[in-house]
């Protein structure tokens, strides 16, 4: 259902209207600054000899292509070497293109809605002439949009710590054989810098679920104590603090919490939140026991990163015997996808390196669980949840698992890969039964039928894909299980039987 307030029209209303009225289009070229995208690509054609209306109709370039474009002549320009428009091919076929030379560059966030009459009439012929389009491929371009440049900066971070945890740990001659190294060092770090950050709150589905039960039960959070655990910028706390909290105590061990102690002197709640730097499992709070512990702690496939661990001991350590966890609930949900693009896309690129094949490299992308935005058109088997984490009863070791399943299959055709994500409620008391569905309670899903997040959601990609009838029943088990080597990565387990046959495939995600 949909539960926005008028106030919270209105925060939205304000948000556009402080966007439309601050934007600025930097210069792809020199440091000038305009003021609206039609002006700055007609100075880039008349200062500069550079005219990108002409290049996207030359080279029929898509949205994703644009970005690349964009970003490839600002890292020329900002390292002085010439734009080479003959190897444009090469530089669409690179990823490396779409994460911004440019922080928060308003030119790549206005490209969707705002860019000039060409993409208009893009948008158009493909509403006019449903004969010459493909509705899932539309679908799902539509939902990758929403997410693409969101996720690009968190994924570049996350790669360069763990890059940087590995040479450390490749250049040390003195590890002790059989010493565990330790994994959170480049955790904490990559929440250090202000981009991964910015897609989290980014997200409103993620973001305005918090908001939304906090700002509408004031009355749970008036007068209380409230500690956040993995406070980041501070904004959950911000929340509870503008809900009437007597005092939140918010723990991060990352640097980012010097900047989450300026944001809450900036809005006058320095009195209402006490900061603490350390990892919750060491530090102490003032007061012998916390009302209320809020934390935003889900990853992929929700236990990816083991958070959820930190925030279970918290509550062990500092929650009142009757006081609330907020979230209060999450479950995982399963279901089946058709053969697709965006499933064979990550495979069939092993297939034709440049000429060359890497097979052996297609082989091992069956074991890595595979993380994007899945249309919901894709699905073809009823969804079920599978594991569900109450928050207030959960252990530590009840987040490692193998739980039954049992999937009906929607339509005939090859049975590709599975399909998780996770949905997520809050309660007003611990005793509050948790309702069927977040449709019918404060919450989220990020499940493909809703607004993409920047979770999306984790397809595991089988190597045998028998067909499978209309009604036909798949069952098995699925376990989740911590990487013996990063107890932050995840070990995905998957036994089925179907047809008659039985498989089994095993997937990390890290």
């Amino acid at each position: 259902m949909d539960n926005r307030s008028d106030s919270e029209v209105d925060w939205e209303n304000e948000a556009e209207e402080i966007w439309e009225e601050d934007i600025e289009f930097k210069c792809l070229f020199c440091k000038d600054v305009l003021t609206s995208l039609n002006d700055l690509w007609n100075h880039c054609k008349q200062a500069h000899n550079f005219d990108f209306k002409s290049v996207k109709k030359d080279y029929h370039l898509e949205f994703y292509d644009c970005i690349k474009l964009i970003n490839y002549v600002r890292s020329q320009v900002a390292k002085g070497q010439p734009i080479d428009l003959k190897n444009l091919s090469t530089v669409l076929a690179s990823d490396e293109y779409m994460i911004s030379v440019l922080p928060d560059d308003a030119v790549l966030f206005s490209l969707g809605e705002t860019l000039d009459s060409d993409f208009e009439d893009d948008v158009l012929d493909v509403a006019v002439d449903h004969k010459k389009s493909d509705s899932k491929e539309e679908e799902l371009k539509s939902l990758r949009l929403q997410v693409k440049l969101l996720t690009t900066q968190v994924e570049k971070i996350r790669k360069e710590k763990l890059d940087e945890l590995t040479s450390q740990t490749a250049n040390s001659s003195l590890q002790e054989p059989g010493k565990v190294i330790d994994n959170d060092s480049y955790y904490f770090e990559s929440y250090a810098g202000n981009d991964i950050h910015f897609v989290m709150l980014s997200d409103g589905v993620r973001t305005e679920g918090y908001r939304d039960f906090i700002y509408e039960n004031k009355n749970l959070f008036h007068g209380k104590t409230v500690l956040d655990v993995g406070c980041g910028t501070g904004i959950l706390s911000m929340f509870c603090a503008k809900a009437g909290a007597k005092q939140v105590y918010a723990v991060d061990n990352s640097d980012i919490i010097q900047m989450a102690r300026t944001n809450a002197y900036e809005n006058n709640l320095a009195d209402k939140i006490t900061f603490i730097r350390g990892k919750i499992e060491e530090i102490q709070v003032p007061v012998p026991k916390i009302d209320i512990i809020v934390s935003e702690w889900m990853g992929y496939a929700l236990t990816f990163e083991s958070m959820i661990d930190s925030v279970l001991i918290a509550r062990d350590r500092f929650l009142a015997e009757d006081g609330l966890m907020a979230p209060s609930e999450t479950r995982l949900v399963l279901s089946a996808t058709t053969n697709s693009e965006i499933l064979e896309e990550p495979l069939d690129f092993w297939s034709d390196v440049y000429g060359f094949k890497m097979n052996c490299m297609k082989d091992a992308s069956y074991n890595r669980v595979n993380v994007d935005v899945i249309p919901a058109s894709y699905m073809n088997a009823k969804p079920v949840e599978f594991a569900t984490i109450n928050m207030h009863t959960c252990r530590v070791k009840d987040v490692s698992f193998k739980q039954p399943f049992s999937l009906t299959m929607t339509s005939s055709g090859p049975f590709c890969s599975f399909l998780i994500w996770f949905d997520t409620y809050f309660t007003a008391s611990k005793d509050e039964p948790v309702p069927s569905s977040v449709d019918k309670s404060f919450g989220f899903t990020t499940g493909p039928h809703r607004t993409p997040t920047h979770w999306k959601q984790c397809t595991l990609i089988l190597r045998e894909r028998p067909h499978v009838e209309a009604g036909s029943v798949v069952q098995g088990s699925i376990a989740f299980i911590k990487n013996s080597a990063n107890n932050r990565d995840l070990d995905i387990e998957v036994s089925y039987h179907v047809n008659g046959q039985d498989y089994t495939q095993s997937f990390i995600l890290n």
